[in-house]
């Protein structure tokens, strides 16, 4: 499958784990460099586990903090997911992305995950179990690089409570499963998930650090059930989506149209629901766009203007189509 072709066959979510304690890799350890628009620290390890193969994988990523932060000097954090169908794709190819978030006076963040390997099957072929571990292991290794940068918030100007998140397409199911799904939900979708792949949030390290999301930018992102979002856990969001999307639907349907693929819910369904909880929410929507329609440049602008809106006291909400910018 190519990145579009693979990115959920899922009921959405299960677990791979190991403890393994991750405390050390501060600037130090990581390379470090400087360009014209952020402080970069490159390739810090959050942690360490086994893959789906049951080979032990290093997990790092990369801080980008605006140029000039004094000593003392924090900001709000934005942590990204990329997509890749949980099976491709790494930290690097959100570099430009990273550099806008920095540019707009936010520590970005970028991660690498656990992927599943590459295996030329079809969307409607693929091997449910093998993605639905997969989709857990992201949201296994999100929770622990959130736990990092909150252990190392000052090292890295992080003002750790106020933390974002971003993802495109699996990293948008990523992050939205983060905030939304609980340890008992991916149990009851999946009987004994718990006791066959150990807990959800005490895999990849073992730091003990919390943290509340303030708000979720969503790309081609969705949810198998709206639902899950309710009064108690709903945060601000804001999604982006081609309502032409062929991979995850903007409305409501199932994934890559393959009839025996998980019936999941889109952009305009997981907007409808906050609407109807009087959560702040906007939605992009591209009358003619296929799957990830909106550049870098439009996603950092809107992103960063709508988290700026949250930390403001006045988030903004709104449906918006075409390339019209949500920020006021």
């Amino acid at each position: 499958m190519n990145l579009s072709g693979k990115l959920l066959s899922i009921p959405f979510i299960i677990l791979l784990s190991a403890l393994f304690l991750i405390t050390s890799c501060l600037k130090e350890n990581s390379t470090r460099r400087s360009n014209r628009r952020a402080e970069t620290y490159k390739n810090l390890q959050y942690g360490t586990n086994t893959d789906i193969n049951n080979k032990r994988v290093d997990l790092k990523l990369d801080v980008y903090v605006p140029e000039g932060a004094a000593d003392n000097q924090t900001f709000p954090m934005v942590l990204y997911v990329h997509g890749g169908g949980f099976s491709e794709g790494d930290k690097n190819g959100a570099s430009a992305l990273m550099l806008k978030f920095a540019d707009s006076g936010f520590v970005a963040v970028s991660i690498d995950y656990r992927l599943i390997p590459e295996d030329g099957s079809s969307p409607c072929t693929v091997d449910p179990l093998q993605t639905q571990y997969a989709s857990y292991m992201a949201v296994q290794d999100t929770k622990a690089a959130l736990r990092y940068m909150v252990a190392n918030a000052a090292a890295y100007h992080v003002d750790a409570s106020k933390i974002f998140l971003s993802g495109n397409s699996a990293g948008a199911v990523t992050v939205l499963n983060t905030v939304y799904l609980s340890q008992s939900d991916f149990s009851n979708m999946i009987p004994g998930v718990e006791i066959k792949l150990g807990s959800l949030d005490n895999s990849t390290n073992s730091l003990t650090n919390t943290y509340t999301i303030r708000g979720i930018a969503a790309n081609s992102g969705c949810l198998p059930d709206p639902s899950y979002i309710t009064a108690l856990n709903a945060v601000p969001m804001i999604f982006f989506h081609g309502e032409k999307d062929e991979v995850i639907p903007v409305d409501k349907g199932h994934t890559y149209g393959c009839d025996n693929t998980p019936f999941v819910y889109g952009s305009e369904s997981l907007y409808t629901r906050a609407s109807a909880l009087e959560t702040a929410a906007v939605v992009h929507i591209d009358p003619g766009g296929s799957h990830l329609p909106y550049n870098s440049n439009f996603l950092a602008i809107n992103e960063s203007c709508f988290f700026s809106s949250i930390l403001s006291g006045a988030p903004e909400s709104g449906y918006y189509t075409g390339n019209e910018s949500s920020c006021r």
